[in-house]
């Protein structure tokens, strides 16, 4: 994907977030959900997963949605190296790459799982606080443009 490509799908991102009619709180909420789901692995039932959540919390669900769009073909590979070495230095102490044939696939999984777990938990929360600052100031920008009607 092109440089340019990408700029035009996080723009399409932020239009569809900061049109969507609701309270930023509500917004904000289903979206850094979307988030803790998009990065914690849920094996491509992520968008269920966040239907089914926005559904039983009465949440939005293109917010939570594009939340989930957090993890894609690019962001992947950062968010699985950074899971599994957080999830090691917590369980030794140490940052180190030992891979899958070294420690064995229950200790890389758990050591994986731990740390992304910590990842997800701070990205959403993170993600909250971005998107409801994003929608406070476009709405007030947008209520000072608006243009005198007749």
């Amino acid at each position: 994907m092109k440089k340019r490509s990408i700029k035009r799908f996080l723009r399409y991102i932020y239009l569809k977030l900061v049109r969507i009619q609701d309270t930023p709180e509500k917004i904000s909420l289903s979206f850094s959900i979307g988030v803790f789901i998009g990065i914690f692995p849920t094996f491509g039932l992520g968008g269920i997963i966040m239907i089914f959540i926005c559904y039983i919390f009465k949440l939005n669900y293109l917010a939570g949605i594009l939340g989930t769009f957090i993890m894609n073909y690019f962001t992947s590979p950062f968010f699985w190296t950074l899971s599994y070495i957080l999830g090691d230095f917590i369980t030794t102490g140490k940052v180190r790459w030992r891979g899958l044939e070294r420690t064995g696939a229950k200790i890389f999984i758990l050591r994986y799982l731990l740390g992304n777990l910590i990842i997800s938990i701070l990205f959403s929360i993170l993600s909250y606080f971005v998107v409801k600052d994003i929608i406070i100031t476009y709405r007030k920008r947008k209520r000072k443009v608006k243009p005198p009607s007749s």
